[in-house]
Formats: C-alpha cells, structure tokens, sequence
C-alpha cells in the first residue's frame, strides 16, 4: 500500500517480464521509509463537468467528445501535454478552439474541443492528473538499481497504472502512525520532501523500478526462488515509527504459484511490538522486505481491511523478474 497525498492504493503497465534470472541473484533487503513523486506521461482524464459560461448557461465542452474517465491527453495542439499548467495556458491563449491527442484503449485520435468562456477565463470542464506523491517501502537494492512498493502506483479515481513520465524517490520522515482497526485501515503520515535517492524508470505491476543515486550499503542475501517459500514463520523489515528500520515476525499462511497479482502470499503478522505501534498491516508499508531462511521471499503488497493483522505479499523471484 503506498499512502499516498491523493489517493490510497492498498495494494498494476503491462507485465514486463526481462531475462533477468532470479537463481542465484542477491540483493540487500530494506524496509526504509521513501518518499514516492512520480509525473504521469500525458494527463489522465478523471472526470468531465459542466461549466457556467457568462451568459450563465451550464456547457459541458466535452459533450459528444468521446472523451471519458481514463482516456490520457498526449498532445495539446501538437505538442506534448506535460502538466495542467501547460494545458491551461493553451487554452487561455487558444483562439477559438483546442485540439488534443487523446489516447483511449491504446489507440490515439484528435478531438478538436471549442473552450467554454467563462467569469474567470476559458474553460475545457475536464479533470486532469498529472502527477501524484504518497510514502512506500524501499524493498531492496541491487547495485545502482531498486524495488520499492511491490505493486503499481494506481490513479485513485480510474484504478489505472499511471503511466510515467519520470519520478524519484526520496528520504522521508516519518510524523505519525495511525492504527489500524477492522473496515479502517491504518496508516504511516510523514514529509517527503528529503534527499533524492533515485529515479523511477518502470511503474509495473508488480512495484516500481529505478536507478540509484549512490551505491548502497547492507548485507546481501540471496532472493528464493517460489517453490523454496514455505508457509510459516518469516520477518519483516520496516521502519513504521521513523526510528529505523527493524525485523518483525509475522506468518506465512499461504504460498500461490507466481502472478502479476501482487497476491502470492498471504501473511500474518505476529509481532506484539508491531500489532502495539500499528495493529497489523498499514498503509505506506507497501514493499516491506519478508525474508524466511535468511533468504528474501517476498515484500508485503496489501492489507485485509476487515482484518489489519493480515494481507498479501509478492513472491521476490516476481519482483526480480519483472526488473
């Protein structure tokens, strides 16, 4: 779950399956606290609206457009769409008409839209994203590279990935925990405006990808392979208070075959320390390293909100293949 500032993904690009072999890789595990900024590539569309032009009339621009929840403005007037800024200043210098590059369902088309004039200048009535932050979990490093999250950075108002532009990730401190409770789950608040740490390439599935600033530091262990996950006890690492990073103990009721669901495990958690700071499994724990026989099995992905002492895990060898 990365707890995020507009949005909470409890827990998807397409699955991106590299060469890269996860027999015999090791990496250094982590559990550190980031701070997560990622710019989507284009604008996503989460809603249309009517507006009040100066007549007083209610005009919908978009009416008979096609353009619906979802669909990403690439282009405005021919030029790429970078931010809502951007799209702002296009349509209060256009003259008479806008016309954008929507992509819907993987295919892109023009759509020419005439700006509604309004008490407070031209208006299209559509809803755009252009960016989000929240805090995550570092999983682990592997030489210049990283995993964090274990699953997607999804828009709030689509359930879409995000497509992404750039993005970084950064040290983060942490202000407050707030417990979770069954039907409400809890969450790690913190700034996130610390040092950059790296840089985001890949927002897939299966958690977000990236090129390290500096080289990291830590003890290496070598990453499972599926059919050595057992159920059974394993530890976590996570740092849900901002004093460190610190080993929990936690259960793991069940091993699946692995997917792109982020769903490979299900886990318990057990530690009395952890249930007392944070009743289970909160938000912003999303990527938690879960180690078992010294190995890394996997990283915590969601939380159950009927029940926050337990959730899902993705298996390592996944994350380790979708790099």
């Amino acid at each position: 779950m990365l707890k995020t500032l507009n949005y909470v993904c409890a827990a998807a690009a397409a699955f991106i399956v590299h060469t890269h072999a996860y027999a015999g890789s090791y990496v250094i595990p982590s559990g550190e606290c980031i701070g997560v900024k990622m710019y989507t590539d284009g604008l996503i569309v989460v809603g249309t609206t009517a507006v009040t032009d100066t007549a007083g009339r209610n005009v919908s621009p978009t009416d008979k457009s096609g353009i619906k929840k979802g669909d990403i403005v690439t282009a405005v007037n021919g030029t790429a769409a970078v931010s809502n800024e951007m799209l702002s200043e296009a349509v209060a210098s256009a003259a008479g008409t806008v016309t954008l590059t929507v992509e819907s369902d993987g295919k892109k088309r023009e759509v020419t839209l005439t700006p509604a004039e309004t008490d407070s200048g031209p208006k299209l009535g559509l809803w755009l994203r252009d960016s989000t932050a929240g805090l995550g979990t570092l999983t682990y490093t592997d030489g210049s590279h990283f995993a964090a999250l274990g699953h997607a950075i999804c828009d709030v108002d689509t359930g879409n990935i995000m497509p992404i532009e750039r993005g970084i990730i950064q040290n983060c401190t942490i202000t407050s925990v707030k417990k979770g409770d069954a039907g409400s789950p809890g969450a790690v608040t913190g700034d996130i405006d610390g040092a950059e740490l790296g840089s985001i390439t890949d927002n897939t599935e299966l958690g977000i990808f990236g090129e390290l600033e500096n080289e990291p530091e830590g003890e290496p262990v070598e990453v499972a392979s599926a059919s050595e996950v057992r159920t059974g006890e394993a530890t976590i690492l996570a740092d849900v208070d901002g004093k460190g990073v610190t080993e929990y103990t936690i259960d793991i009721k069940r091993v699946t075959p692995p997917s792109s669901s982020g769903k490979d495990l299900v886990i318990e958690v057990t530690d009395p320390e952890l249930i007392e700071k944070t009743g289970g499994i909160v938000q912003g724990m999303s990527g938690a390293p879960i180690l078992q026989n010294g190995k890394l099995a996997g990283a915590v992905t969601h939380v159950f909100v009927n029940d926050p002492l337990s959730g899902y895990g993705v298996l390592a060898e996944s994350m380790v293949n979708c790099e």
